[in-house]
């Protein structure tokens, strides 16, 4: 525990700024949820758009539904970033709190497998536009998108523990 007494005393200044500003803690806190709603939601809507895709066999459509689901990919990493960025700031300003809370190493967990599947799924969409479309690849995104939804889910629902801890 000496290290996490050292770590929080070099954070101490953080931890004083970000308790004493409303205005900091209120914008940090929004950028952390809204970058998380924002990411999920067009990760979500992009994995709803694969399940929905159902058995399609034509390969222009298959390559149609790669693309579109491709073009989500970017606004999430953002927002991801800024989620991390946020959440490290929250984390700093309260290190005794989450350092020892095994929701948020969870939660931490959570992301690193989310981020994970974004990547395979980013690898397999690459292979369904390599193979022309193919549907083969197509279930495979299926499976990727279950996961997906789930595991942002499940982040969400670390982050309601963590309030609640």
């Amino acid at each position: 525990m000496a290290v996490l007494e050292t770590v929080a005393g070099v954070l101490a200044p953080w931890k004083d700024l970000y308790s004493n500003s409303t205005a900091l803690s209120v914008s940090i806190t929004f950028a952390h949820l809204a970058s998380m709603m924002v990411g999920g939601g067009l990760a979500i809507a992009a994995d709803r758009t694969v399940l929905k895709a159902g058995r399609l066999t034509e390969p222009g459509a298959i390559l149609a539904l790669a693309d579109a689901v491709g073009d989500v990919h970017r606004p999430v990493v953002i927002a991801l970033l800024v989620s991390a960025i946020s959440g490290t700031l929250q984390l700093a300003a309260d290190i005794e709190t989450f350092a020892v809370s095994r929701v948020m190493w969870v939660k931490l967990g959570l992301l690193v497998v989310l981020a994970g599947n974004g990547l395979l799924m980013l690898r397999d969409e690459r292979a369904v536009r390599r193979d022309a479309g193919s549907a083969k690849g197509l279930g495979v995104l299926r499976l990727r998108a279950i996961t997906s939804v789930v595991l942002w889910l499940a982040i969400v629902l670390a982050g309601v523990g963590l309030l609640q801890g």
